[in-house]
């Protein structure tokens, strides 16, 4: 076997502030970039886009590093937290949650791509994985903490 990247996006629990300096209970969608071979994948560079809603494509490649990350050994992984390369690669969502709170991005189908660049021992030209996608929404669980749960889809043809 040789390098093999393969994404995933998994549901975490966790904490967020919002005004007041109150700490909700939030679950985050944690990106991981696993190699799942048994060589290493040198010069990895991670790319991602997404839209609200089918709106406008915002590329998060500069988010997730942009340049070559470096390389990721047999079994090694990157993460990234999506709620925050949400805001800091979509404006206009980043605007809404300035001027609104953290309610302004609730409810909203969120459209995330992922996909990866690549050296391989003995490779002449960068190897890319293929593209995978899914759909998030944060929505509030109506509960009187505020709990703000994650809906998750997976989109074929990626």
């Amino acid at each position: 076997m040789s390098v093999a990247l393969q994404f995933s996006i998994t549901a975490v629990p966790s904490t967020l502030r919002v005004a007041g300096g109150r700490d909700i209970p939030f679950v985050r969608a944690i990106l991981s970039l696993r190699n799942t071979g048994n060589t290493l994948a040198a010069g990895v560079v991670p790319h991602a886009t997404l839209s609200e809603e089918r709106g406008l494509v915002h590329d998060a490649t500069g988010i997730l590093g942009g340049a070559a990350t470096g390389s990721i050994p047999p079994g090694g992984e990157l993460h990234w937290d999506v709620y925050d390369v949400l805001l800091a690669a979509h404006p206009g969502v980043a605007s809404k949650i300035h001027l609104w709170g953290y309610k302004a991005v609730l409810n909203w189908w969120i459209d995330f791509s992922a996909w990866a660049e690549y050296g391989e021992e003995g490779a002449e030209a960068p190897i890319r994985t293929g593209i995978t996608r899914w759909r998030l929404r944060w929505n509030p669980e109506g509960t009187p903490e505020e709990k703000i749960e994650l809906s998750m889809e997976a989109v074929e043809g990626g």
